[in-house]
C-alpha cells in the first residue's frame, strides 16, 4: 500500500496513522499497537494451545513494560494481511509459535526533477546530533583517558595533536556499520574531522546543550574523576563510546531507510498498474530486518541523541522506553525543567529492578570497549542520581 506523502517526519507520520486507521480490519485491530499472529493450522493441528499462550519474550518486546497485546489467528502469513518475516520466523509460526508484528505504511516519495532525495527530518537531525557529540565525546575523552592512564599532565602541545591522540587510540577501532561505505580509516577520520569541527558550533550544540560555555563545564566534570578508581573511569570511557557507536549506526541506517524508501517509490512509479506488492527484499530492509539488533543498542543513541528512533526501526516502535532514555539524556545535558526529578527517580528505581529480574531483556555485550544495553542503563540511571542529589544540594 503506497501513498504520496510530504517530507517533514511529522507530517508524515500523521498520514501513516490515518490510512492505517482506514482499512478493512480497523474494526478488530488497532494497527499503532502491536499484533500477535498465530496459525490456525497450527492449532487445529495441536501444535499450539488455545487460547495462544504469549511467550514473555514478545510481551517485551512489544513493551518495555509489556503492555496488552491484539490476537490474530491466521493461516498463513500472506492471508488476511501480506506480513514480512525472515524465513526463520515463519519457520516457527508454522510450528506453532506466536509472531509479533506491527503494521506501517510503505512511503511514496516525490520525484525529483534534479535527482537524488532531501534528506528526512529524522536523519538530519540524527547527523546534528552525531556531530555534537562527536565533539563532545572528543573532549570528555582526552580529559579522561590521561586520568585512567595516570598521568596529571595532558600528554599534548595543543587541540589538534588532542584530537589526533583521540582519533589513533580511542574512536576508530570500534565497530564501524556494516553497510557504511567507509572501509579506510581515512575516509572515517575524514567523517569525524567533519563532525568534530561542525559539532562545536553554537548553532548545532544548542541543540542539545543549553549552556554556552560547555568546554570549561567538561573540564570540571572530568576533574571529578582525578581520584577515582581506574576501573570506574574506565566505565566512564566506555559509556562514552557507546553512545558514539550507537549513533554512527543510526546515522548510517537513517540514510538507508531514506534512499530504499526512494527505490521503493521509484519501483512503483515504473509500474504504477502492479497488484500493488514491493519488492519483498526492499521491504525487508525497509523493515529492519537486515539490522538484527534489539532495544539496548538503540538506547544510547537515543540517550545522546534525543531523536525518536520509531521511523527508522519499525520492529521497536511499540517499546516505550525510548522517551524514558531521551529524557534522562536531557537531564544529563543540563535541561533540568524538562521533568520532575522526582518523578524520574521512581521510574529510574523501578526499571532498575525491572533490569535485575529480567537480564536476559538485552543481548550481551558485543565489544570490549562498549557496554550492553543493560549496562548503559544501569551506568545511565547511576549517572541519573548522582546528578539529582548535586542538583538537589543546591
Amino acid at each position: 500500500m503506497a501513498a504520496d506523502r510530504p517530507t517533514p517526519d511529522i507530517e508524515r507520520n500523521k498520514l501513516r496513522k490515518l490510512l492505517l486507521s482506514d482499512t478493512p480490519f480497523q474494526r478488530y485491530l488497532d494497527f499503532s499497537r502491536p499484533v500477535v499472529a498465530v496459525s490456525g493450522q497450527a492449532i487445529r493441528e495441536g501444535r499450539a494451545a488455545y487460547p495462544p499462550q504469549v511467550p514473555l519474550k514478545i510481551k517485551i518486546a512489544a513493551g518495555w513494560p509489556a503492555q496488552s497485546l491484539q490476537g490474530m489467528i491466521v493461516d498463513s502469513l500472506d492471508d488476511p494481511l501480506p506480513i514480512q518475516a525472515t524465513p526463520e520466523e515463519r519457520e516457527r509460526f508454522d510450528r506453532g509459535e506466536p509472531l509479533l508484528v506491527r503494521a506501517n505504511m510503505v512511503g511514496m516519495r516525490p520525484e525529483r526533477s534534479s535527482g537524488g532525495q532531501v534528506a528526512d527530518d529524522i536523519e538530519k537531525q540524527i547527523k546534528d546530533a552525531f556531530a555534537v557529540n562527536v565533539f563532545v565525546i572528543f573532549e570528555r575523552l582526552r580529559h579522561l583517558v590521561p586520568l585512567r592512564d595516570g598521568k596529571n599532565v595532558r600528554n599534548w602541545a595543543d587541540q589538534e595533536a588532542a584530537q589526533n591522540f583521540i582519533f589513533d587510540r580511542e574512536l576508530l577501532p570500534l565497530p564501524w556499520p556494516d553497510r557504511d561505505h567507509r572501509t579506510t580509516g581515512k575516509r572515517r577520520r575524514r567523517l569525524i574531522d567533519t563532525a568534530w569541527r561542525n559539532g562545536q558550533r553554537q548553532k548545532f550544540l544548542r541543540c542539545l546543550y543549553p549552556s554556552s560555555r560547555l568546554r570549561r563545564e567538561i573540564v570540571a566534570w572530568a576533574e571529578g574523576f582525578r581520584d577515582k578508581r581506574k576501573d570506574v573511569i574506565e566505565e566512564e570511557i566506555r559509556f562514552q563510546k557507546t553512545q558514539f557507536v550507537a549513533l554512527n549506526m543510526c546515522r548510517e541506517r537513517a540514510k538507508e531507510f531514506r534512499s530504499i524508501e526512494s527505490e521503493i517509490s521509484e519501483s512503483i512509479r515504473r509500474e504504477p498498474d502492479g497488484d500493488g506488492f514491493i519488492d519483498p527484499k526492499q521491504a525487508a530492509v525497509a523493515a529492519g530486518f537486515n539490522h538484527l539488533i534489539d532495544a539496548g543498542a538503540i538506547f544510547p543513541a537515543v540517550y545522546a541523541g534525543d531523536f525518536d528512533p520509531d521511523l527508522m526501526f519499525y520492529r521497536l516502535a511499540s517499546l516505550r522506553g525510548f522517551e524514558f532514555v531521551r529524557q534522562l539524556g536531557r537531564f544529563a545535558r543540563g535541561q533540568f525543567a524538562t521533568s520532575s526529578p522526582a518523578r524520574i527517580a521512581e521510574q529510574v528505581e523501578r526499571n532498575r529492578q525491572h533490569l535485575e529480574a529480567q537480564p536476559e531483556m538485552f543481548s550481551e555485550r558485543l565489544h570490549p570497549e562498549l557496554m550492553s544495553g543493560r549496562e548503559f542503563l544501569l551506568h545511565a540511571y547511576k549517572n541519573y542520581e548522582d546528578q539529582c542529589a548535586a542538583y538537589l544540594a543546591r
